[in-house]
């Protein structure tokens, strides 16, 4: 196993390590568990702008699990703010014709 040293504490440390065992900084990034790769999937989904932190984070990781995962995560935001957007026009324009129509009416009766 090769070890390489902490640079907070220059004690030797295995590669395999992600905190120092006497400092406990962090050495290397561990990798992305499956059920923070969901959370992170919902998140991007769900509340949209919110997703893009995780996302961007993960992207510029050393694993190639949690870049995809931080691809993902950016894809699903951007897909899910369209959709948010498209729909709000929508609901907003569907409003506006019925108070259009509403106020049409009450004009046509003369009141």
């Amino acid at each position: 196993m090769e070890q390489t040293v902490c640079p907070f504490c220059h004690i030797p440390l295995a590669q395999s390590y992600y905190f120092c065992p006497n400092c406990g900084k962090k050495i290397n990034e561990p990798p992305i568990t499956t059920a923070k790769e969901i959370g992170v999937y919902l998140l991007s989904i769900f509340l949209p702008p919110l997703g893009l932190w995780p996302g961007i984070k993960y992207l510029f990781s050393k694993e190639q699990r949690t870049k995809r995962a931080g691809a993902i995560a950016i894809i699903l935001t951007i897909i899910s703010t369209v959709i948010t957007l498209w729909l709000s026009v929508a609901v907003f324009s569907n409003i506006s014709q019925s108070v259009n129509s509403q106020l049409n009416q009450t004009q046509n009766l003369g009141y």
